[in-house]
């Protein structure tokens, strides 16, 4: 949950930008607290005369607070549980017995609350409202967040975190931290822990952690001097930042080394290719499956497909990552069945039963034109 306080130079704006937003429908008024009647009864008369008469009893304060808690999208929060969230918060703050309104707004893609309220009491003193964010809201926060179980800051920086993980190695986020260092951590992981037996299949698995190894363009410098670099990824597939050698790793992922590595993993890697041939064969020869159907079933094996197009939206190249013997397969080094053709032939159902739904849409829509062209 994040509380926002607002200093308003004028109640009437604060409440007149809640009460239109209840008029465009993207907003409730589910609290009145300390007012005469429900919150269902009041009109924007009684609102306001209410706030007025409190304010009279201390001319020198013209200050009202537009108050907003917003919560985490997976809160999920009943109207009944944020009218106690509401009330919980406005009694940590000192305000449980100032008239204040609470209104839920659905005009944004989080749940979050609006507050209108006053600081000057009934005896017409103000309340205190210096560093009211450090020594009360925050302590609020912390109490409802724990009473009701809501997506804390350090919950959401965990969930991000985890989100960023592969096989539960931290993908390299420019920016995040030390490039060096997450790039260093990825690539001994994957190099050490895979079996893979060309630069394109470890390619495969490092773009999942947003790295690629780059040899350079054929007739360069880095090519023909049988170089390495190491690059880092942005989520779009892009490059970002400086490339790193492979020399500056302690451990040498040099070009040179892998290819060792691409023949010690020939034979390792043989034992577990009858697993990858039966699960993904058995996925591209049905007959009525689509491509994402594929990719979701051959997911629960925790088995992956990458793919590279040509110009025409082809498959050029296909690779297989298994997570689960940590394998990397091309598929001609596979059957048939899971070749590019058969994958193809998926891809291509998709197309062919995309372009009937369209015809079959369109058509829909032109019989309704005439009907009513015709009434």
């Amino acid at each position: 949950m994040r509380p926002d306080i607002n200093p308003s130079q004028s109640i009437k704006r604060s409440l007149w930008y809640n009460e239109q937003k209840v008029m465009q429908k993207q907003a409730v008024c589910i609290l009145a607290e300390n007012f005469l009647k429900d919150a269902d009864r009041l009109t924007y008369e009684d609102k306001m005369q209410r706030f007025k008469r409190r304010l009279e009893l201390n001319e020198d304060v013209s200050t009202s607070y537009h108050i907003s808690l917003n919560f985490d999208p997976s809160d999920k929060l009943s109207t009944r549980t944020l009218q106690e969230i509401a009330r919980i918060y406005m009694k940590e703050l000192g305000f449980e017995r100032q008239p204040y309104l609470v209104y839920q707004h659905n005009d944004a893609g989080h749940p979050h609350l609006h507050l209108v309220t006053t600081h000057v009491q009934r005896n017409g003193d103000p309340i205190e409202m210096y560093k009211i964010g450090e020594n009360k809201s925050e302590k609020a926060r912390q109490f409802i967040e724990e009473k009701f179980d809501l997506v804390t800051t350090e919950k959401k920086r965990h969930i991000q975190v985890e989100r960023q993980k592969v096989d539960g190695i931290q993908k390299v986020v420019y920016g995040l931290k030390s490039t060096a260092r997450a790039v260093s951590d990825v690539v001994q992981y994957v190099t050490e822990k895979y079996k893979y037996t060309s630069l394109e299949e470890l390619n495969a698995v490092l773009r999942f952690y947003n790295v690629e190894a780059y040899r350079g363009k054929e007739g360069t410098k880095l090519y023909q001097h049988h170089g390495l670099l190491y690059r880092v990824l942005d989520e779009n597939g892009q490059y970002i930042g400086v490339p790193l050698k492979a020399s500056f790793f302690e451990f040498k992922p040099t070009l040179a080394n892998l290819e060792k590595k691409f023949v010690q993993n020939l034979s390792l890697r043989e034992q577990y290719k009858i697993r990858i041939i039966g699960d993904v064969s058995w996925q591209l020869c049905k007959q009525k499956i689509t491509l994402k159907e594929v990719e979701n079933n051959l997911a629960r094996s925790r088995i992956r497909m990458c793919t590279r197009l040509d110009a025409d939206n082809k498959v050029k190249q296909l690779i297989y990552v298994d997570f689960e013997t940590k394998c990397v397969f091309s598929s001609k080094d596979l059957n048939d069945l899971c070749g590019i053709q058969a994958l193809q032939q998926v891809i291509q159902r998709d197309q062919t039963l995309w372009q009937q739904q369209t015809q079959e849409q369109i058509l829909k829509q032109t019989q309704k034109h005439r009907l009513r062209h015709h009434l």
